[in-house]
C-alpha cells in the first residue's frame, strides 16, 4: 500500500472545478463543467443520464484522458501520475482483451503490466481466477468467453496489483441476473478491503452496493449525499403511506368518505392500501380511532420509502 507523505488530504478522490470541454466556438461542449468531488473511504456510486460526464469523468480520474482545467488529485497524487495509477484498479465502460489469450495468460500478462514478478503474478492470477469463479475457464482462449465472463475477468485484471481504489464503469454490463447478483457480492466483498467507485445505471444495484451517491447532470454535480439521507429527505417530501389492516377493502370504502385523504387505493401486488392524506400529523392523530371505531384490526402503517430510482426521476427532472 502506497502511503501519501506531508499530505493533509485525506479523500480517496479529490476534485477541484475539474472540467472537460470538447470543440471550439458554436461547437464547443462542456462535457463536465467544474465538478468538485470529495470522496472519502467507502463504497461510492456515480450516477446520471447518458451523456452526463461520467464516462469523461472517470477516464480523467485514471489518466486515460487530460482535463481541460481545473485539478483532481488520487490520495493527495495528481491525476495521471504514476503514483495515482499504482494506487488505481480500473475497469472501463467497454474492455477490450487479446482474444487469442486465456483468461489465465492475460492475467500474467497484465501482471507484467504492472511490474509484479513471474513467482507472483501466477500465485495472484489463479487466486483472482478463483475469486471470480473462472477456474473452469481459466486456460479457454477469452475469445470464447460469455459477455459476463470477459466482464468478470476484466474485473480480475483491475484488482491484479492489489490496488487501494477501484473504479468500476458499469460492471454489470453484459451480464445475466444471476451474474449481476454474483458481480455485486463480490463487489460488497472488495469493498471491506479498498475503496470503490461505481458507476453504473441499474439503480437498484447501486442502492444493494454504495453508501454514498453523486448524481452528475449536464456535466455537473447535482446531488453527494449518502443513500440513506437522500431516501429519508425524499420519503418525506413524497407523503405516501401504506396501511395494512384485517379489513383493507372496508377501510378504504370507510377513508374516501373522510376529508382526510387525498389520494387512496389497493396495491395489487400485496392488498395493502397506498394512501397520500392532506395533512399527515392530523391522519395519524385520528387513524387509531377509525380503525377503533370501526372493530378493525391495524397491522401495519409507515411512510413509504422511495427507491433510488425514483428519487434519480425525480431529481434529474427538476434539474433539466
Amino acid at each position: 500500500m502506497i502511503k501519501v507523505k506531508n499530505n493533509n488530504n485525506n479523500y480517496e478522490i479529490w476534485t477541484e472545478n475539474l472540467t472537460k470541454i470538447y470543440g471550439r466556438g458554436q461547437k464547443q461542449v462542456n462535457a463536465v463543467n467544474g465538478i468538485n468531488l470529495r470522496v472519502e473511504p467507502g463504497i461510492h456510486g456515480f450516477l446520471g443520464p447518458n451523456g452526463a460526464g461520467k464516462t469523461t469523468t472517470i477516464n480523467m480520474l485514471v489518466g486515460a484522458m487530460l482535463s481541460t482545467s481545473g485539478t483532481a488529485r488520487i490520495r493527495g497524487y495528481k491525476i495521471g501520475s504514476i503514483k495515482s495509477r499504482r494506487l488505481l484498479g480500473f475497469l472501463p465502460q467497454d474492455p477490450a482483451f487479446y482474444d487469442n489469450k486465456t483468461g489465465l495468460q492475460y492475467l500474467l500478462y497484465m501482471a507484467q503490466l504492472n511490474g509484479i514478478k513471474k513467482k507472483f503474478a501466477r500465485q495472484k492470477a489463479l487466486e483472482l481466477i478463483k475469486f471470480m469463479d473462472l477456474e473452469n475457464a481459466k486456460d479457454r482462449k477469452i475469445g470464447k468467453y460469455s459477455g459476463g465472463m470477459k466482464q468478470k475477468i476484466g474485473i480480475a485484471a483491475a484488482l491484479i496489483h492489489e490496488p487501494d481504489i477501484l473504479i468500476l464503469d458499469e460492471p454489470t454490463a453484459n451480464l445475466d441476473p444471476m451474474g449481476r447478483a454474483d458481480v455485486i457480492a463480490k463487489i460488497k466483498q472488495l469493498s471491506k478491503r479498498m475503496s470503490v467507485f461505481v458507476s453504473s445505471h441499474i439503480l437498484s444495484e447501486v442502492e444493494q452496493m454504495c453508501e454514498r451517491v453523486y448524481v452528475i447532470n449536464k456535466g455537473k454535480i447535482i446531488l453527494a449525499d449518502t443513500i440513506t439521507n437522500v431516501k429519508q429527505m425524499h420519503s418525506k417530501n413524497s407523503n405516501k403511506y401504506v396501511l395494512d389492516t384485517d379489513a383493507n377493502e372496508r377501510v378504504m370504502k370507510m377513508l374516501k368518505k373522510t376529508n382526510y385523504i387525498k389520494k387512496i387505493a389497493i396495491k395489487p401486488s400485496d392488498g395493502k392500501i397506498n394512501l397520500v392524506p392532506f395533512n399527515s400529523a392530523e391522519f395519524q392523530r385520528v387513524l387509531p380511532q377509525l380503525l377503533g371505531s370501526a372493530g378493525i384490526t391495524l397491522k401495519s402503517f409507515f411512510l413509504e420509502e422511495s427507491s433510488l430510482q425514483d428519487i434519480f426521476v425525480n431529481i434529474i427532472a427538476r434539474d433539466n
